[in-house]
């Protein structure tokens, strides 16, 4: 496992923290490479080198990428995540949420947005998923958001999601609430 540069480094290390980690997750390689400072034909080289390695793969011609295991791997050795399967943050049985928390259902509710492009679902399904998105992103607006309204909607989510194709997110909400 070698990096030629640093801007590989840290483009596999931005992918897998956007992803939390797992495999199965999208994410757009320009977006991976704007987090980072690459414009959009940087990010795409970048990309292709990775790809080339074997530590990230093609999910869509548009630019959506995902990791592989062994970008995994390589991402860990590199000090990502933890060794126990990813960097997802479990809602707790507090009161209030916590930070952390806050963060990572942002996070799923990001990755429940760009997931709704590949989602094969009816209008209603699709009208349920936005709607309870907004939902709990008007919840956590509030300096006090419930853990039990947030755990409730991502449940909502994660039975429309799986009836909607898109399996990995509901998985990913399904291990958050449990």
């Amino acid at each position: 496992m070698t990096f030629e540069n640093e801007t590989q480094k840290a483009f596999l290390l931005e992918l897998y923290r956007s992803a939390d980690g797992a495999p199965g997750v999208q994410r757009s390689m320009h977006t991976i490479g704007a987090a980072i400072g690459l414009d959009r034909a940087q990010a795409g080289k970048t990309a292709e080198d990775l790809i080339g390695k074997g530590w990230i793969e093609i999910k869509t011609l548009s630019g959506g990428i995902g990791l592989t295991e062994e970008g995994i791997e390589a991402a860990r050795q590199e000090g990502a995540g933890d060794a126990g399967g990813g960097s997802l943050t479990k809602l707790g049985s507090a009161l209030l949420l916590t930070e952390p928390e806050r963060d990572a259902v942002g996070k799923i509710l990001t990755e429940v947005k760009q997931s709704m492009a590949s989602v094969k679902a009816e209008y209603a399904q699709l009208e349920e998923i936005i709607l309870d998105v907004k939902t709990a992103e008007v919840h956590l607006l509030s300096p006090r958001a419930k853990t039990a309204v947030i755990r409730e909607v991502l449940r909502a989510l994660q039975t429309a999601l799986t009836r909607a194709t898109a399996k990995d997110t509901a998985d990913r909400i399904g291990r958050m609430i449990a």
